[in-house]
């Protein structure tokens, strides 16, 4: 047997002729499954790592998607609180106009009330001389 080996030839357990040492072939057979293994584990962490990019990318597209809403909803209590606001000032300015008024006419029923009774002075005098 030493003779086989000196010429490069082995005998495995089931006695078969090998060119390769069996030990050595079986440490060869055992480093090709765990590169298979290997191979496998790492096509199934690129799978996990492509999911991943798609699940965020989705994620970050609904994320952007409620942003860009949430702006435009910002800007249109923006554009109410303005509209409100501009319109109290018509409000207030038709408040000053109609106490304005409300003063002119004030002003007008006194100085109409002062008139009535100056001529109902008269109508009296006049009608005390007579």
């Amino acid at each position: 047997m030493e003779e086989l080996q000196k010429a490069g030839l082995y005998i495995d357990e089931i006695y078969r002729l090998r060119v390769q040492d069996p030990r050595l072939a079986n440490q060869t057979i055992e480093l090709r499954q765990e590169c298979l293994e290997y191979s496998r584990n790492l096509q199934e962490l690129k799978k996990f790592g492509e999911d991943f990019y798609k699940i965020s990318n989705n994620f970050a597209k609904d994320v952007e998607k409620e942003k860009l809403r949430a702006i435009g909803t910002q800007n249109q209590l923006k554009t109410m609180a303005k509209q409100r606001q501009s319109e109290q000032q018509v409000y207030q300015s038709q408040i000053v106009e109609q106490t304005v008024e409300l003063e002119r006419l004030k002003s007008e029923y006194q100085y109409l009330q002062r008139i009535e009774s100056e001529q109902q002075d008269i109508i009296n005098n006049f009608l005390m001389n007579q």
